[in-house]
């Protein structure tokens, strides 16, 4: 008779008491009554100001460009952003916001003292990036319902630490509800200029590198609340998020340490939140599983994104479809909103 293989034998228990002793949790089947507050994500479309800086190519933003980015145009660049943002929730104004291609912080306080969202009382957490064209990411806050314990950028390196990437990521953390405590990270990797599969391994590179962030979060706290937002330029279904971030498509049962995409059943239904060509779907929001899970206190998110679409920053195309309207399209200046639309969730407070 074959003597069994103990090697075997022993990397097949291992792996039973990994699967087996990992404990699922239990996903909410009803969103409970109380509180809520709604998180929104939106690409601004390059919001810059008119001001010259000589440490930034803004050479196409300025009044004396070919695209003559003149004060009026700032002007309506800022009231159309602040409308957007205010519409996703117009009755209590958004509690987080989360925003991309933005210039510097002048803009960021035009933005949250314009008349649409100067009602919130918006703080500000921005970082000045290292990209050549100056634009950052950022992150507004409600002081009433979120309150700031630290944050810092998270630096992307290409080539084993030789190059280092000119868009960082934005890592806050603090309290929600006076109570819980949220880790939120604010993205925009690298774009798809010069092809898609050539520019995909550097998108692969921010995939680990907020994997990282992710998981040194988890190791002091494995049922932490970690919610990533942001323009990933790639969609769900590509390697970078669904394999080296391992965003998973939400499912019956939820593990410790896994990231749910809240955007899948979006990407399912052919809707998008970038048009080039066809729809896309580079605007996400990505929670970790207890966010999800049932509580009977605690933070909840919903089960699935939102794309944020009225036909008020929608325009139809030759093709006859509503895209975003957005300010500029090769060198014409349009007077829209963004080429991006506002992804967002509700964020219950369970008693």
């Amino acid at each position: 008779m074959k003597k069994p293989n103990i090697k075997i034998c022993i990397t097949f228990l291992v792996l039973f008491w990994v699967v087996f002793s990992v404990k699922a949790q239990t996903p909410y089947t009803k969103v409970p009554a109380g509180k809520s507050a709604v998180i929104v994500f939106y690409n601004t479309e390059n919001l810059y100001d008119t001001i010259d800086d000589p440490g930034v190519s803004d050479e196409e933003f300025l009044p004396s460009s070919k695209n003559v980015w003149s004060t009026e145009k700032y002007n309506t660049k800022i009231k159309h952003i602040s409308s957007v943002l205010a519409a996703v929730d117009s009755v209590n104004l958004p509690a987080i916001i989360g925003l991309a291609e933005i210039e510097n912080q002048s803009v960021l306080n035009d933005l949250v003292s314009s008349d649409a969202l100067k009602k919130g009382k918006y703080k500000i957490i921005h970082e000045e990036s290292c990209d050549p064209r100056g634009i950052d990411v950022a992150l507004l806050y409600k002081p009433s319902i979120f309150k700031e314990i630290s944050h810092s950028e998270i630096p992307v390196y290409y080539n084993n630490a030789d190059e280092k990437a000119t868009r960082e990521c934005l890592y806050v953390c603090g309290i929600v509800n006076k109570k819980d405590t949220i880790h939120i990270i604010v993205n925009h990797w690298k774009s798809r200029s010069g092809g898609t599969e050539k520019t995909q391994p550097k998108r692969i590179v921010y995939a680990q590198t907020i994997r990282r962030v992710v998981d040194s979060v988890f190791a002091v706290r494995p049922n932490a609340n970690i919610l990533l937002m942001g323009d990933f330029n790639d969609n769900p279904i590509d390697t970078s998020l669904s394999m080296y971030l391992n965003a998973q498509k939400f499912q019956d049962a939820l593990f410790p340490k896994n990231l749910y995409n809240l955007t899948y059943n979006i990407w399912d239904s052919g809707k998008g939140s970038h048009y080039y060509k066809s729809w896309e779907l580079f605007d996400q929001i990505i929670v970790s599983s207890n966010l999800l899970a049932q509580k009977s206190t605690g933070l909840i998110t919903d089960k699935e994104a939102r794309i944020f679409r009225p036909n008020w920053i929608l325009y139809t195309n030759s093709k006859g479809e509503m895209v975003p309207n957005r300010t500029y399209g090769q060198d014409k200046y349009f007077g829209g909103y963004s080429d991006h639309l506002p992804v967002c969730i509700s964020l219950w407070f369970v008693k």
